[in-house]
């Protein structure tokens, strides 16, 4: 029955996806572990039928994907436009963001090199990549930023610890040579390959 429940949760929960934690409640458990071992031992189960549909988890969300081998024939039920598509900019401050947070819109155009962040982070708000995580306790009370779930499933990282080996922010705020730093580093830094690798039938 457990395993009849899940799969009618991951249904009816789309693209959204099923937690651990909401699994946990559904079926009354005890612990978050106990839910989390019966999604995963569901979902190696589900995947070993070779269905034209797979469950992939990220970030502990667990949802249904449409199998990489029958893409060439959805081609025409399918619109290309379902994945909206980051600049180099937003994805710069994502990266940003989840390497960094919580942290503040001016922390993050320091890390940029003075550039202005804001319509940016608007624009990932909007389509719910990050989001508030609450106040500074600095003056002002500047809002503090996170990433969602949804910035995992975007760029297909498991979780941040999947993230592409990066140096730490930190020094390039205080040095002069900053933007050059950035440049340099930048070359052993590609969060942009994950998009550039799947299509929009991964949602």
């Amino acid at each position: 029955m457990k395993y009849r429940v899940i799969e009618a949760l991951l249904y009816i929960q789309g693209e959204q996806g099923l937690t651990s934690e909401q699994l946990q409640q559904s079926l009354k458990l005890d612990k978050v572990n106990e839910a989390r071992k019966i999604l995963k031992d569901y979902m190696i189960k589900f995947n070993r039928e070779n269905r034209g549909i797979t469950i992939v988890e990220f970030n502990d969300v667990f949802k249904f994907v449409t199998a990489k081998d029958v893409k060439p024939f959805l081609i025409d039920f399918v619109s290309n436009e379902r994945k909206y598509k980051l600049t180099n900019s937003a994805i710069e401050v994502a990266a940003i963001i989840a390497y960094k947070q919580p942290v503040t819109r001016s922390m993050i155009n320091q890390i940029r090199g003075g550039k202005i962040s804001d319509s940016i982070v608007g624009s990932l708000l909007a389509k719910g990549i990050v989001e508030e995580l609450g106040n500074a306790p600095t003056v002002g009370n500047p809002i503090l930023y996170g990433v969602t779930n949804k910035f995992f499933d975007y760029f297909k990282l498991r979780s941040l610890k999947d993230l592409p080996k990066f140096k730490e922010f930190d020094y390039f705020v205080a040095d002069n040579n900053a933007d050059e730093v950035v440049q340099k580093e930048a070359e052993a830094f590609d969060l942009y390959s994950s998009q550039r690798e799947e299509d929009s039938f991964d949602e």
